[in-house]
């Protein structure tokens, strides 16, 4: 196995690595799923609050990781358009005068769900963290 990920370039085995969790990841509801990727919560969470066109999506991910996530044009549709395969967002009409060459997204139901699921995930490794001083407590 190692020999094969040599064989292909890093930026390959990545997209490959992405893909398989993401194509992998939403099966059914009710099955556990691995863990989203930062970028992936981060464009929920970005449409939790209603439809978006992609570069509003883009700088509100750059804004809530506090800069940590700056995702290119491709890099950004690239995760927009997996997440919209796995049912979790969908592409939307844009509103009235709007610029037509704005592709918009909204969340869908079985994406607030993941997004639900990711975020008590995450809540609960807080928790532990906490538990093992970790982490500092609440003020």
């Amino acid at each position: 196995m190692l020999i094969r990920r040599h064989a292909i370039n890093e930026a390959s085995y990545r997209t490959y690595f992405f893909s398989a969790l993401l194509m992998n990841r939403v099966t059914d509801d009710a099955s556990p799923r691995p863990a989203l990727t930062d970028l992936a919560f981060h464009i929920l969470i970005a449409l939790g609050s209603g439809p978006a066109h992609g570069y509003a999506i883009g700088k509100d991910v750059e804004e809530q990781s506090g800069g940590r996530l700056d995702p290119s044009t491709g890099t950004l549709y690239q995760a927009l358009h997996r997440l919209k395969e796995e049912g979790l967002i969908a592409s939307v009409e844009p509103p009235e005068r709007s610029d037509e060459r704005r592709k918009y997204f909204q969340l869908t139901e079985r994406g607030r769900r993941v997004a639900e699921a990711e975020a008590r995930r995450l809540h609960t490794l807080v928790r532990t963290a906490r538990k093992r001083k970790l982490y500092p407590q609440q003020a």
